[in-house]
């Protein structure tokens, strides 16, 4: 029976938790009133400053985007090996430019100075 001594101490101690809580999450949720006045605010920013054709047009491009990245290859590692190959090719290329360079250069040579 000492426990219904107590019982007054108790609820008072859980009605102010209870106080607090409500409090608390009043404090952290917006209410209607606050969500109205924002839903206007973004309602002004959006017709002041993004034009229909031009919100459209900005739709286009982002789906054009997305169609673009959709194409690009997924594994860099094939890039990588084709750039290598491109390496490899333009090398020799390079060695067979080399070795024409010089009669090239002996023949323009010889026809500037008028020796045939």
């Amino acid at each position: 029976m000492e426990w219904l001594k107590a019982y007054p101490v108790f609820e008072g101690v859980v009605l102010v938790v209870f106080v607090i809580v409500v409090w608390a999450l009043k404090k952290q949720f917006a209410s209607k009133d606050e969500l109205n006045e924002q839903d206007k605010r973004l309602q002004t920013v959006e017709q002041t400053y993004v034009k229909g054709g031009e919100l459209t047009k900005i739709n286009n491009t982002v789906k054009r985007i997305e169609v673009e990245i959709k194409d690009l290859p997924k594994d860099v590692s094939d890039l990588a090996k084709e750039v290598a190959k491109l390496q490899s090719e333009t090398k020799h290329l390079h060695d067979i430019l080399k070795r024409i360079e010089h009669p090239l250069n002996l023949i323009v040579e010889s026809k500037l100075l008028g020796k045939e």
